[in-house]
Formats: structure tokens, C-alpha cells, sequence
């Protein structure tokens, strides 16, 4: 499955970059829900097979809190290093809302600690800046167009808010019965419906709001519980057909899509190719999840998805860059690459190792993200 990870944090990158001539995969929006549904997954595989017991629980926090924050702390510094030097040389950059009056000053500082915790940067969505001060508001994006979201420094950790939210309650659903779990999921996707008929449907709400994301979320724990009903049913030629439907809809996403917009989370494009990944889950487990190469592959996305904005500021679309807009995209990806392959062998090996241990001291067995049985451990959070 780390194969399917790196693919969709690429198409995060693409919807940033413009793509190859406006090719961009699924572009972020799509790729961030199926990412909800591959975390969903794990989840409820490592607290059935790894976190198996409620006593597990406080272990299970701390390990997903390391895994989070460690990283992501990590690029928080670099970024803030590098666009220190951005805004000293052009004199604009993200950090620009904090060098102004457009707030009050208790108000940057609480822009300022969202981007250390992360929990809460989704509340940004549903706030903007008037007349000098924040406001909740409903639209943000249409409110004279100064939505507080540009105060946060990694643009895509509002995710990881999301993420966090899911992991709170994670193990008071997961090991649920699969009844339960699918009555929650339905609840989330009537939550989504009413929304929309009353208006909230587009961006924020179409793929950025955890109480309609957490059907999704739900649908991965669901995938797994098929999983680990009959491993053995997802071994054979047709699931590997199933699974190798997954890559080659998400290649052809801007085709099917049609002229449906990015912001409609309704359009039959994005629910079909939410509900294949979410139906394919189990079968791309049972292929990869013995893969070494998968799995080394897999350790890519997650330094992917938080690096690659630090990458466009180091390397803007100027000159040459300017003039061939698909070379400007493949250095931000060859760069990106890089900077994520060496956050990976200098900084994450460590810090997994770290948590192995502090997870068998727990009394857990298996691997963190592994089933007993020695899947490959998932590293995107």
C-alpha cells in the first residue's frame, strides 16, 4: 500500500504545481480523501493486531503523537527557516500576515500556536480576517477573500488536524463490530447530505470538514474488517486485478471527472473512485503488505505531502521555470524526493525505532502499523 500512498501525496503535489500541462493526477482534494481511507485502514488494523486491548490505549496515543509531531515539528522548523530568508529577500512571503497589522497581536499568537499543536488548523477554514479582527464566518474564502488559513505556515497540515481528530476516537470504534461501525459511518454521510441541501457543500465542506470526513475514515476501518475476516480471499489473480483497477482510475481521474468542478464532493467521478479505493483496500493489503520495496517506497509519502511547499518556495516558477512549466514541475518532485529520502534515513528510521521499542515495553506485539502476521509497517500518519 506505500506504493498507492506516494502516488496520491504526487497528486497533492501536482494540484500545487499545475501538473504536467494541467495533468495533475486526482489533484489534492480526491487524494486527501482516499488518504482518509488508507489511515482509516491501518487503524483499524494496528488496534485489532497491535493495540488489541484497551490497556493498549495510552501507548497507542503517545506512539501516533510521535509519529505526527516529530516530522511534522521537524519541516515546521525548515520551513520557517527558509521563508525567513524569503521574506528578507522579497519581502513577501507566508509570514507576511505576521509582520502586519492585519490582526491584533493576541490573535497572531494564536495563529502562531495552531501551527505548533496542528489540532485545530481546520478551525482556520472557518475563519477570516475583517475589519482588523478574526471572525467565525460560514464561507471564509468569500469574505473580501482574507481567509485566516494563510497564517498557517505548512498549508496542508490542516489534514493532519483531521487526522489527529480521528485518532482521538479511533479506539473507541475500531474494534467495534463492523455493524456499529458502518451505522456511524451512514450517520456521517446523512451529516454530509443535510449539509449539502442547506447549502454547505463546497470548499470547506466538501473535503475539509471532519464531521462529513469521518465516513470516510470509517469506510477504511471497514475495508480492514473485511481484511481480517479472509485474508486469504484477497491472494488470487481477481484481487489483484481489483487492486490494480486503483492506480490506473486514479490516472485517468481528469478524464472521468468530466466537467464536474473540484469542489463538489458529489460529482460520480469522486464517489466512484472513493468507493473503489475503499472496496480495493483489502486486496492491495494482501498484495503489498509482504513487499519490501513497497513498504520502502511507502516511507516516502508523508516527508512528500508536508515537503513539497517548502520545495515550490526554494525553487519558484520564475525564468526558465517560468517558461517550461512541466521542467519546474519535475525538479520540485526530483527535490522533493530527495529532501523526503533524507528525512527518512537520518530523522524517521530513528524515531521508529524509538517507538518500537516504547510500544514492547507496552506489552504490545507485533510491529506499530504491522499485523502479527509481519505486514509492512505504514509510516504515513
Amino acid at each position: 500500500m506505500g506504493m498507492l500512498r506516494v502516488l496520491l501525496a504526487m497528486a497533492v503535489l501536482l494540484g500545487h504545481t499545475g501538473g504536467f500541462g494541467g495533468y495533475m493526477l486526482t489533484g489534492g482534494p480526491v487524494a486527501v480523501q482516499a488518504f482518509y481511507i488508507i489511515s482509516g485502514f491501518y487503524m483499524g488494523l494496528v488496534l485489532n493486531e497491535r493495540y488489541d486491548r484497551p490497556a493498549l490505549n495510552r501507548i497507542f496515543y503517545v506512539n501516533r503523537a510521535i509519529r505526527i509531531y516529530s516530522i511534522y515539528l521537524f519541516f515546521l522548523a525548515l520551513y520557517l527557516a527558509v521563508l525567513v530568508g524569503v521574506q528578507f529577500q522579497t519581502g513577501s512571503s507566508p509570514l507576511a500576515p505576521y509582520l502586519t497589522d492585519t490582526v491584533s497581536l493576541p490573535e497572531k499568537l494564536l495563529m502562531g500556536l495552531l501551527n505548533v499543536i496542528v489540532a485545530g488548523q481546520d478551525l482556520t477554514l472557518h475563519i477570516a480576517v475583517y475589519q482588523g479582527h478574526l471572525v467565525w464566518t460560514s464561507h471564509p474564502f468569500t469574505l473580501d477573500g482574507h481567509d485566516a488559513f494563510h497564517f498557517m505556515l505548512i498549508p496542508m497540515a490542516w489534514s493532519l488536524a483531521l487526522e489527529i481528530y480521528f485518532y482521538a476516537l479511533a479506539p473507541f470504534i475500531a474494534r467495534r463490530p463492523a455493524r456499529q461501525i458502518a451505522l456511524l459511518m451512514a450517520a456521517s454521510i446523512a451529516a454530509r447530505i443535510v449539509g449539502a441541501l442547506l447549502g454547505f457543500s463546497g470548499d470547506p465542506y466538501s473535503y475539509r470538514f471532519f464531521p462529513f470526513e469521518l465516513a470516510l475514515f470509517l469506510a477504511g476501518v471497514l475495508a480492514y474488517k473485511v481484511w481480517a475476516a479472509r485474508p486469504e480471499r484477497w491472494q488470487g489473480p481477481a484481487a489483484r486485478l481489483l487492486a490494480l483497477a486503483v492506480p490506473a482510475v486514479l490516472a485517468a481521474y481528469p478524464w472521468l471527472r468530466g466537467d464536474w468542478p473540484d469542489a463538489s464532493f458529489f460529482s460520480p467521478a469522486r464517489i466512484g473512485t472513493l468507493v473503489l479505493v475503499a472496496v480495493a483496500l483489502p486486496a492491495i493489503h494482501g498484495w503489498s503488505r509482504h513487499s519490501a520495496l513497497d513498504r520502502t517506497v511507502g516511507e516516502l509519502s508523508y516527508p512528500v505531502y508536508l515537503s513539497h511547499f517548502l520545495v515550490v518556495a526554494i525553487i519558484p516558477a520564475v525564468g526558465l521555470f517560468a517558461t517550461f512549466p512541466a521542467l519546474h514541475t519535475s525538479a520540485v518532485i526530483a527535490v522533493t524526493l530527495a529532501l523526503s529520502w533524507l528525512v527518512v534515513r537520518f530523522v524517521d528510521d530513528g524515531i521508529e525505532a524509538w517507538r518500537r521499542r516504547l510500544a514492547r515495553r507496552a506489552g504490545a506485539t507485533g510491529e506499530d502499523g504491522e499485523s502479527k502476521g509481519g505486514d509492512s509497517r505504514p509510516r504515513f500518519a
